[in-house]
């Protein structure tokens, strides 16, 4: 597949926004995307924050089931930061405790992880795939979101 089919497959299966942003999220703007989130503009960064831990999530219960530890592991790390930003991110946008930022966002971990799980079971996580592709999106996300954090 070419990426903008797959920029057009992750903006409406992956990173599907269930409502409208409230005013104090922080959303991301024009300047903050790379080519590969530019469909994304406007969304707020928790949202696909926790979309992309839930990602993070199926792809290591994918490398668990295929006896792929190592890989496993990292996936796990790296949907735990992922998790922890979107949180961090609810309480700064809309001062949540933590409790309730993270009912929150399991909800959108739940979205991010069924689109995951659909496209690794089609293509599985190879370079050309739709995982792989999406993995790339959310660096770039997660990479966009902490230019905004306090130091």
């Amino acid at each position: 597949m070419r990426i903008r089919k797959f920029a057009a497959l992750f903006a409406a299966g992956v990173v599907m926004i269930g409502g409208q942003a409230l005013a104090d999220d922080l959303t991301l703007s024009k300047g903050d995307a790379t080519d590969l989130i530019e469909s994304d503009v406007g969304k707020p960064y928790w949202q696909m924050e926790a979309q992309c831990a839930g990602m993070f999530g199926a792809a290591y219960a994918y490398e668990i089931d295929r006896k792929h530890p190592a890989e496993a592991d990292h996936l796990k790390e790296s949907g735990i930061a992922m998790l922890n930003e979107a949180i961090a991110r609810l309480q700064a946008d809309r001062g949540l405790d933590q409790p309730a930022a993270l009912n929150l966002a399991a909800v959108e971990v739940e979205t991010g992880r069924a689109g995951a799980k659909y496209g690794l079971e089609r293509q599985g996580s190879g370079g050309g795939s739709y995982f792989n592709f999406m993995r790339s999106a959310c660096f770039d996300i997660s990479a966009a979101q902490r230019r905004h954090m306090s130091p």
